[in-house]
């Protein structure tokens, strides 16, 4: 059930975690002020961290709640604190979008995934392989140490 690349640790993503990717795009969105540039630079962004080596614990389509939930709960985390961070700022609206578009790519081969119509989709199918060969995934541990360091990176970037 589990492969080589993950612990006995409940499965719970669809993807890189998401906070990492909502963080980084945040950080793009509040650190470049034009969103022309910010904005597809976060998108772009998700397929960068996607190729850093990270744990996503290798789940598979169709998710199970846990997955579903577990993701969930990652994705709310990342959000609200991006949230918090970003209020005041005159931009806020923007940042948010930019941490969205860096979660974006997931949500594309989500849909994909689970509706058999947009999966048969010639493009749809090559953006998924796209997707799913450029992943590094590593073991649990490394992987979060991975994931920390590029947070508190973005948190960085993000809270200046």
């Amino acid at each position: 059930m589990f492969d080589n690349y993950t612990t006995k640790i409940v499965k719970f993503n669809l993807g890189m975690l998401s906070t990492p990717h909502l963080l980084v795009g945040a950080a793009i969105a509040r650190s470049i002020p034009n969103p022309a540039i910010s904005l597809p630079a976060a998108f772009v962004s998700h397929f960068l961290l996607d190729m850093t080596p990270h744990w996503d614990g290798s789940p598979s389509a169709p998710y199970k709640k846990k997955v579903i939930s577990g993701a969930a709960l990652d994705y709310t985390l990342g959000a609200t604190i991006i949230f918090f961070i970003s209020r005041g700022y005159p931009n806020q609206n923007i940042i948010l979008l930019g941490a969205f578009l860096a979660t974006l790519p997931d949500f594309i081969a989500l849909v994909s995934r689970h509706i058999r119509k947009i999966g048969k989709i010639k493009a749809f199918k090559q953006y998924n392989s796209y997707h799913n060969k450029i992943q590094v995934n590593v073991r649990f541990s490394r992987g979060l140490i991975i994931s920390v360091a590029t947070c508190l990176a973005a948190l960085a970037f993000l809270a200046r």
